[in-house]
Formats: C-alpha cells, structure tokens, sequence
C-alpha cells in the first residue's frame, strides 16, 4: 500500500485566535495512482472510526486538502453539521469538470473553497473567482504588490491567508498589509528582547511554576501553595471535574483530588491551568504544548523509553515556555528544577527526549517532502498518526 500520512497547522486570525485547522494529506507515491487514492481513503476511514476528524480540530473548522479525485460528497472526512468544511484545492482542478461539478455541489451544501498558493496568472485568478478564500506565499514578495493583491481580493469579497508565517515579527508586518489570516507556527516564536527580564507577576508565575514541579513537592506543601490562591483552587476543581478528566466522582476538595488522580497528574493540571491563566498568550500555545506533551509521552510508550514518559511529557510541556514568557527558552530552563536530561533535551535538542522534542518540531510541519522523518521503529505515518491522537487528547484537555 502507498505510504499516506496526515499533517496538521492551524491558521490564526489577526488576534492571534484559531480560525481552523488544515488538514494535509500527503502521498509517498504520485497523487493520481490508485494505490495512493486507495490508501488516502483507508486513513481517512481509519481515523474517523478510530477517534473521529472533528475531535482532532475541536470546536474549529477543518481546511482539507485532498487529491482532485477525492474531491467528492462520499470520499470526504465528516465533521459535525455547525463547522462546515473548507476544501484547499490547487490551480490545477480548473481544468477537471468533475472536480468543478464536485466544489458547486459541495458549496451548496455549506462548503467554502480555498485556493492554495495563489500566483498571479489568468488560470489562478479563473480560480480564485470562485473561491472563499485565497493562500498566498509572501515569502520575498513585494509589500506594495501584496497590499494591492490583497485589496483587489477584498474587493471582490474574497478573504487572504497568509502561508508559512513562521514568526512574529512576520505576522505583525504581513497583519499590517492586510492579510485576514496567517498559517504557521509563529505563535511559538514571539518577538524576544535581548535583556528582557520577566515582569513581576510573571516571575511569581516562574517561580510557582518551579516549586510545584520540583521533584521534592509533596502533596501537603502543594495543596497548600495551592489553597492560597482561590482563584487557581477553583479553576483546578472545575477542571477535574470537567468530563474529560474522566474522574469517577465529582471532586469537591483539593484533597479528594489526590486520592483519584494521584500527585504527578494534580501537578499535570495546576501546570496546565497556571499556564492557560498568562495574559497576552495565544490560547493556541497551549494547545500546542498539550499536544507536544502528548505526543512525546505517546513516543516514549511505543518504544524503549516507556519507563521515562513522565519525563517525556514535560519536555513537551515545557517546550514553548520561552514563548509563554516572552524570554529565550534557556533563560526560563534554567529557573526550573528539572534534571539535567531534561533541561540539556529542551535547550540543546540532547538525548532521546531532545530527539522527540525534535520530531515534534518537524511533524507540526509536516509536507511532502517529510516522508523520511523516524523515531526509533516508528515511520512517518505511525509519527502522523500519534500526533493526531495527540492533538485529539489536548483539544479535549482545555475544555
């Protein structure tokens, strides 16, 4: 069977909230084979038996872009009936009367349509004509071309993506030309001042955040660093008892907390919810860091590093904290008491769970060219597979 795997990006709008997520699939073997069609379709059956597509995108819209022929009704994956779909098609199905016939029908139904990598030529903007929204590459582009682009598409009631945006500094210039929305990871790489210090609710943050990770935390100490912040004891009993923590009873103490989640998942949830609490951060970020810590944790269970996965997930965890802060990555490590395995693997990528923090990195980009990326036995589509899971896991996990 034709090797098929499935990559994942979200596409942000001007204020840095998810707009949706697009779906790419990607083929081992020339888009048109039968083998690589056929195998497109056994993954997409797959994942929607096994965890569902809409539980991978959460409560967002899902752009999917698929080969031309499977641009049909029956073929495409199922979400739920208030976030239709949005299907990316290329320049090349212009000429594809079937496909056409496909997209009227399909946008009748509530679809919108993308066009993906807009190039200024007559078959592009044939296209573009029909579609909803628009892809563009700005990448060593004209900013003056791009502005008049971009308004001759507002114009004509078209909204623009930008593509591969891959910093912040990036998004505010490309945010200020008039893009609607921005497709890339750079909410992971904030704009960082050499010198910055952390302000100081952020460093009473830092420094909670490495007390209650430090390996010496005892639950009484805990529950009592806890107990003097009401507002973090509440939120911490509202999300235990959210459904998605699967706890058996409705827990109504930080006390009755512990007994059914034990200490290493408590400080999995006061982690999480100090985290989501921090002013002026994307709630994407984390998304992505719930995910990563999945994932690395999934990576470690499936191999030789099953009795490390704890470790493995905060790596994952904490992989973004430079972002979350607004300082370098090694500035906040440093602060925290974590092992020397886990801080050489988030600064200099060192180890197995450097290695894992890396694949990460590379599977949240997944293209068509990633068909080599390997941890240990697994290949490209197991690693694509997992991070699904993962970010299934995470949607659930910020309810």
């Amino acid at each position: 069977m034709s090797e098929v795997f499935i990559g994942r990006q979200p596409v942000l709008d001007r204020y840095m909230n998810v707009f949706a997520y697009d779906l790419q699939f990607y083929q081992g073997l020339t888009p048109s084979s039968e083998a690589t069609l056929h195998a497109t379709h056994a993954l997409i059956t797959k994942i929607q038996e096994a965890i569902g597509f809409q539980s991978i995108v959460g409560k967002h819209t899902a752009m999917v872009h698929l080969p031309p022929q499977m641009i049909r009704k029956e073929f495409l994956p199922r979400f739920d009936a208030l976030h239709p779909m949005m299907l990316e098609v290329s320049k090349g199905v212009i000429g594809n009367a079937q496909v056409l016939r496909s997209l009227k029908e399909l946008k009748q139904l509530g679809s919108s349509i993308v066009l993906g990598e807009f190039i200024d030529a007559k078959t592009s903007a044939k296209l573009a004509s029909i579609s909803d929204f628009v892809k563009i590459d700005a990448d060593g582009k004209d900013g003056v071309a791009l502005k008049r682009m971009i308004d001759a598409f507002h114009q004509q009631g078209i909204k623009v993506i930008a593509q591969k945006v891959e910093t912040e500094a990036q998004f505010q210039i490309l945010k200020t030309l008039g893009f609607d929305y921005f497709q890339g990871y750079f909410f992971n790489s904030p704009t960082i001042i050499n010198g910055k210090k952390l302000s100081g609710n952020r460093l009473i943050l830092l420094q909670l955040l490495a007390k209650v990770n430090e390996p010496s935390t005892r639950f009484q100490e805990l529950s009592e660093m806890i107990s003097r912040d009401v507002a973090l004891s509440y939120k911490l009993l509202e999300a235990i008892n959210n459904p998605a923590a699967m706890v058996p009873i409705r827990v109504e103490s930080i006390s009755d907390a512990l007994k059914y989640l034990g200490l290493n998942r408590l400080k999995f949830w006061v982690n999480t919810l100090m985290l989501s609490n921090m002013e002026g951060v994307p709630k994407e970020l984390l998304t992505s860091s719930l995910a990563r810590a999945k994932f690395c944790e999934r990576l470690a269970a499936d191999t030789e590093y099953a009795k490390e996965k704890e470790s493995f997930f905060l790596v994952g965890l904490f992989s973004n904290l430079g972002a979350f802060f607004k300082v370098p990555l090694e500035d906040v490590v440093m602060e925290m008491p974590l092992s020397n395995e886990i801080k050489a693997a988030l600064v200099q990528r060192y180890g197995a769970m450097g290695e894992a923090l890396s694949v990460v990195e590379q599977v949240e980009k997944l293209n068509a060219s990633s068909s080599q990326i390997k941890f240990e036995q697994l290949d490209v589509a197991e690693l694509s597979e997992r991070f699904m899971l993962a970010n299934a896991w995470a949607q659930q996990a910020i309810l």
